[in-house]
């Protein structure tokens, strides 16, 4: 019993042995070169497009704000618009002081 044990121990070791190829070795050894020459080109962009954005966050907290071009211009109240009715329906007096315009799209 321990022979067959033994000599089953020693078929499977050289079957194992046997299995082991050093050409398999190679090939996945260089695809896990390439896998972390990979990984180095990514890191170096990442760590690019941060500094670029702590340069652009840089910048922008260096400039003075400019508040005048972010408010829309002021309507004057006092200003007169003169709008031509043509032969568009008016109801009340044609010289009325004030003329309110209703424009609708029927479909």
């Amino acid at each position: 019993m321990k022979i067959k044990l033994v000599q089953c121990l020693i078929i499977s070791g050289a079957v194992f042995l046997s299995s082991c190829d050093t050409a398999n070795d190679s090939v996945l050894e260089k695809k896990l070169n390439d896998i972390v020459d990979t990984q180095e080109v990514l890191l170096k962009k990442i760590e690019k497009m941060d500094n670029s954005i702590k340069n652009l966050a840089l910048a922008n907290k260096n400039k003075p704000a400019n508040n005048k071009k972010q408010q829309p211009p002021q309507a004057d109240p006092n200003k007169v618009y003169n709008i031509p009715i043509g032969d568009s329906f008016v109801e009340g007096p044609a010289n009325a002081a004030v003329t309110i315009i209703e424009w609708s799209d029927f479909q």
